[in-house]
């Protein structure tokens, strides 16, 4: 049995679209988002007021890049971004109160 030159044409490009969208790109949609393995967690005091706080990446491979809106009592606010690396404690700081803007993986 041979094929017509356009159905094999389509039949190749088909096979090519499954190729690149195949397991691939089920598995990044089964993938929880990365803020499912980020938190924030004050541990210590820094003085009466502030406490120490720490970025956590519970992840087993991949760095997280987090977006943290942190400020020091009677400080200005702050948003800086922390690169978390897998299985990880960060202490960012001293703060009085803390939350997580953004979280994505890293893209390196």
């Amino acid at each position: 049995m041979t094929l017509s030159r356009p159905l094999q044409l389509a039949s190749a490009a088909t096979m090519l679209a499954l190729l690149m969208t195949g397991p691939a790109g089920l598995r990044a949609q089964d993938e929880p988002a990365a803020a499912t393995f980020v938190s924030l967690k004050f541990d210590g005091a820094c003085d009466a007021k502030n406490n120490r706080l720490w970025l956590t990446n519970s992840h087993t491979f991949k760095t997280v890049a987090a977006t943290i809106r942190w400020r020091a009592d009677g400080g200005k606010d702050l948003v800086e971004q922390f690169f978390a690396s897998p299985n990880s404690v960060r202490e960012i700081g001293c703060a009085a109160d803390a939350d997580i803007v953004e979280v994505k993986f890293a893209d390196f």
